[in-house]
């Protein structure tokens, strides 16, 4: 059979019509693209006008409670991190617009929140600079506590059962400086704290001892023990003899006549006794004005300044930055002796002539007669 009649001329090799449906299907592929370039252009359309309103953010105050923790250090995008991924802001970039447009937002430090979920950036920035949003334990310390008292006003405050917090004053790790020798007598600092409710033992009197060391530096300690002859733990003990025994105004006298009583040459080349009634006392656990010749005299213990010369062994109480600036800026002067003379007043009376001294006693002895207790 022939192969010839396969055979087809140029013209005749496409069917009639077929170059309108070529350029029909072109038209086809072309509107398909105008179709995706469309959706396309919607799509980037709406992402402008997103970029155009801002980032991510809820609207309003929030809603459920939820507690946050800001670290130590934190900066005010890692706190938003944090505030996302707890769920209270919706982005980091909202955040950060918020906190731009609030001076205060720097202010905003560790501690734990009481925040809302899905709260607006602005509605977050302003509850974390509202100090009731805090949840904190305010501690206040008195000048002048023992340990065992700073101990018990601690776990009143916190909750923190007082042998765990024996058990970490002892530790080695509440920063504690290694003449204390994990004593912690005297380095409780005195003063009002705010702290978290999720701190530890060892948080909390290490933020205290912190504290102290701030109060050391302030006052140079060490250069300051060192130019009057002791040690800085010796200024320490000396510092909370002064916060016991005399009035804020008088703090830089009683310092000299500690200073005075303890030099040897004072006392013909012993060191001195410094018979005060706070050392006493606090070997007795008593908190007493008027002490009596027998427990003066007979406490057998290395705290009682009448029968042994000398310092006591460790700070008697946790003195304030006055008592610890005092103690190594004495005031000059002569004086062995002091009484104060009017403990409703506080007014004290200095010298260095043991008869005087007597007659001031005889004034404290006529105040007592005159407001018996």
């Amino acid at each position: 059979m022939s192969n010839v009649g396969l055979q087809m001329a140029p013209e005749d090799r496409a069917p009639k019509g077929s170059k309108h449906r070529v350029r029909a299907g072109v038209a086809v592929l072309m509107s398909i693209g105008v179709v995706v370039l469309l959706v396309l252009g919607v799509r980037f359309g709406i992402s402008a006008l997103s970029d155009l309103r801002g980032p991510a953010d809820y609207v309003g105050d929030g809603t459920d409670p939820v507690e946050v923790t800001v670290l130590e250090g934190q900066t005010l995008a890692e706190m938003g991190r944090t505030l996302k991924d707890a769920g209270v802001v919706a982005s980091v970039d909202a955040w950060l617009d918020a906190c731009e447009a609030e001076p205060e937002s720097m202010t905003i430090g560790p501690g734990l929140y009481d925040m809302r979920l899905e709260m607006s950036a602005e509605a977050a920035v302003d509850r974390m600079i509202d100090p009731a949003s805090r949840i904190t334990d305010k501690l206040l310390l008195r000048e002048g506590l023992r340990f065992t008292q700073s101990i018990d006003t601690i776990s009143e405050a916190t909750g923190i059962p007082k042998q765990k917090l024996l058990d970490a004053s002892t530790s080695g790790k509440i920063g504690l400086p290694d003449y204390a020798k994990d004593n912690a007598e005297g380095f409780l600092f005195p003063a009002t704290y705010e702290l978290d409710k999720d701190e530890s033992a060892a948080d909390v009197l290490s933020r205290l001892v912190d504290r102290w060391d701030k109060a050391a530096e302030k006052v140079d300690l060490q250069a300051g023990a060192k130019s009057n002859g002791v040690s800085a733990y010796e200024a320490m003990i000396i510092a909370s003899l002064i916060q016991a025994e005399g009035h804020v105004d008088d703090y830089d006298k009683i310092s000299r006549v500690i200073y005075n009583r303890l030099d040897p040459d004072t006392w013909g080349g012993t060191y001195g006794l410094l018979q005060m009634d706070a050392t006493v006392n606090y070997a007795l656990d008593k908190s007493e004005i008027n002490l009596t010749t027998e427990e003066l005299q007979n406490t057998e213990s290395p705290y009682n300044t009448y029968i042994h010369p000398g310092l006591p062994p460790t700070p008697i109480n946790s003195p304030g930055e006055a008592a610890m600036k005092a103690a190594v800026n004495p005031a000059d002067g002569p004086w062995l002796y002091y009484v104060t003379v009017n403990p409703d007043t506080g007014e004290t009376k200095f010298t260095d002539d043991y008869d005087e001294f007597l007659q001031f006693k005889a004034e404290l002895s006529a105040w007592h007669e005159a407001n018996p207790e």
